[in-house]
């Protein structure tokens, strides 16, 4: 997933502006080796398959609910005893955890989701019995969309708390080298600079890493628009981050076919997007891809419309599934094309793990809605549990931490597509959806995720 963060700021760690929310997505990644479930027979191996890609369904990470079965309903697993005060945040019946995600600043509420979710599966947890005798008690931590406001949260985490969980912030390297320091267990929903990706005690449960690309996404718009691959378009907003993940991109879709005929960054504060639409109609392109914002992407997608172009498809990652987008960019959008990682909410009623999520954020948030940043941070509380509960009662850091380390296939019980949390690489599984009349609508493969080969392009490495 490329993070664009940075953007057009003077610095990183400026505040954000209200249409910059959505930026932080950029391009999403994901996460590694193994299972997922369902698929179709076109077009690369379906999650799950047992290819030489990765293990076959179950993969090498833990799967089930926190009681160790699958529907993430069970109770924890039941340990004998509680080990007493074992390590920092744990004693013999309570572990600390906290979560330090972006709530104030300019844009309010910017990653309130994550710590929903957290806060969520804590209620959740404890409502079965706690983990091996001891409850879950969270410290819900602001670090203000700003990277002073992530190192003194993750300062006081360090200090205060066992591990931090679920945790999303913009400026996510504040807190890169107090973490490092400290040695705290950082689980987190996405990590989304290079600095924090780089520290050892740091791991996204969405698994993105720059310069590792699937061939699922290329290989699927070039199998559907084989025409429109030889004339491909790619413009991005003017940021260092989405820069880097431009460049990754497309060096992974040249190598599997595409031709790029017109690359284009675009500031942020730029409104005037006509120059772009001529110079794509000019040079004949029928493949657009847009990194960045959903704001920004209604505003190419309008201008598109103004001057009568059409490209053959236009795509998008996951920031587009969102019901805001659909309604700013309206008809514009329409037939549009997004690849995610995440299951789809249109399909909810037979994801048990969803179901459990939204149940659990009502009762915790009422009227919150569930999204993707919501999805991975209670993927990432779901597997801190789960890897506590195998620890057992002597529960220190740096056994966590171990146990971390052999998570290569998870999807938090089907919630998402297989994240290489403990490798800390890209997923290679993918869905892909079309907007058609409004409404989101899966395209391929027929159920689950799409996999693809891992390329690593060697940008931003």
């Amino acid at each position: 997933m490329a993070i664009a963060v940075c953007l057009a700021l003077p610095a990183c760690g400026s505040a954000l502006t209200p249409e910059q929310r959505a930026d932080v997505l950029g391009a999403p990644g994901g996460g590694g080796d193994g299972a997922a479930t369902g698929g179709d027979s076109g077009g690369g191996t379906t999650a799950g398959s047992g290819t030489a890609d990765g293990p076959a369904a179950g993969g090498s990470g833990p799967g089930a609910g926190p009681g160790g079965a699958r529907g993430g309903g069970t109770g924890p697993v039941k340990c004998q005893g509680t080990g007493g005060a074992t390590a920092p945040g744990v004693t013999a019946n309570k572990i600390k955890i906290a979560n330090v995600s972006d709530v104030s600043g300019p844009v309010q509420g910017l990653f309130e989701s994550a710590q929903q979710a957290v806060k969520a599966y804590v209620g959740y947890v404890n409502s079965t019995g706690g983990v091996c005798g001891r409850t879950l008690e969270l410290m819900a931590l602001d670090s203000r969309t700003d990277s002073r406001g992530d190192q003194e949260a993750t300062a006081r985490a360090c200090s205060q708390a066992f591990a931090l969980v679920g945790s999303m912030s913009a400026y996510d390297q504040g807190g890169a080298a107090t973490a490092s320091g400290c040695g705290i267990p950082d689980l987190r929903a996405v990590t989304t600079t290079a600095q924090r990706q780089k520290v050892a005690v740091t791991y996204g449960v969405n698994s993105n890493k720059v310069n590792f690309q699937s061939t699922a996404v290329a290989d699927h718009f070039k199998s559907k628009f084989p025409a429109a691959a030889s004339k491909a378009a790619f413009l991005y907003l003017n940021s260092e981050v989405t820069k880097q993940n431009e460049a990754s991109f497309v060096k992974a879709f040249t190598g599997r076919g595409f031709t790029f005929v017109y690359e284009q960054a675009i500031d942020v504060a730029d409104f005037n997007y006509a120059p772009y639409v001529v110079q794509m109609k000019d040079r004949g392109v029928r493949y657009v891809q847009w990194l960045g914002s959903y704001q920004h992407a209604a505003r190419l997608l309008q201008a598109m419309k103004q001057q009568g172009f059409k490209p053959d498809v236009f795509v998008m990652d996951p920031v587009a599934y969102d019901a805001n987008f659909v309604k700013q960019a309206g008809d514009a959008a329409e037939g549009m094309a997004v690849f995610t990682n995440t299951a789809l909410l249109e399909e909810g009623g037979g994801n048990a793990e969803m179901k459990l999520y939204r149940s659990w954020l009502a009762r915790v948030a009422p009227g919150a809605a569930p999204d993707y940043f919501g999805f991975f941070a209670w993927g990432a509380a779901k597997l801190f549990v789960e890897l506590a509960a195998k620890v057992g009662p002597n529960l220190t850091r740096k056994a966590l931490l171990d146990a971390v380390k052999g998570v290569h296939a998870y999807t938090a019980n089907g919630l998402f597509s297989p994240q290489d949390v403990g490798g800390k690489r890209t997923a290679k599984c993918w869905a892909f959806i079309r907007l058609k009349g409004g409404r989101w609508v899966r395209e391929a493969p027929g159920s689950g995720f799409r996999c693809g080969q891992l390329v690593n392009t060697g940008v931003g490495a």
